[in-house]
C-alpha cells in the first residue's frame, strides 16, 4: 500500500495569531512547511496502512490539529493523499534563506 501524507492549507486573520506561532505549533505536531498550493504537510508513517488505518490516522490528526490550533481565529483546509516520489518540502534552512532573499527584495521595493 502506498504512503500517505496530509496537507494543510492555512488562511490568517489580521486579529488572531501571527504565522509564527502557528508555525511551531504545527511544527510540534510534526508537520513540515512546504513551498506550494498548501503550507504545510504531516506524512503518515507506516506504508502498510490499512485503509481503516489510514482513516483513523487521519481523524487523529485533524483532532490534534484542531485543538491545537483552537482560538488562533486561523482557517484551514485539509488534504490526504498518496506521497508524491519527490514531494515538495522545504526544509527550515531553505525556507529561511528564501525569507532573507523576500526581506531583502521588500527593501528594496521601499527605497
Amino acid at each position: 500500500m502506498p504512503k500517505y501524507e496530509t496537507s494543510v492549507q492555512l488562511w490568517f486573520y489580521s486579529e488572531g495569531a501571527s504565522p509564527s506561532e502557528v508555525a511551531k505549533k504545527l511544527l510540534a505536531l510534526s508537520f513540515k512547511p512546504i513551498k506550494g498550493a498548501y503550507d504545510f504537510v504531516y506524512m503518515h508513517s507506516g506504508e502498510d496502512m490499512s485503509k481503516a488505518d489510514l482513516g483513523t490516522a487521519i481523524l487523529e490528526i485533524s483532532d490534534a490539529l484542531h485543538k491545537t490550533l483552537s482560538s488562533f481565529k486561523v482557517l484551514y483546509t485539509l488534504d490526504t493523499h498518496i506521497t508524491e516520489e519527490a514531494p515538495d518540502i522545504l526544509p527550515l534552512d531553505a525556507l529561511d534563506a528564501e525569507l532573507k532573499q523576500t526581506r531583502k527584495e521588500l527593501e528594496e521595493v521601499g527605497e
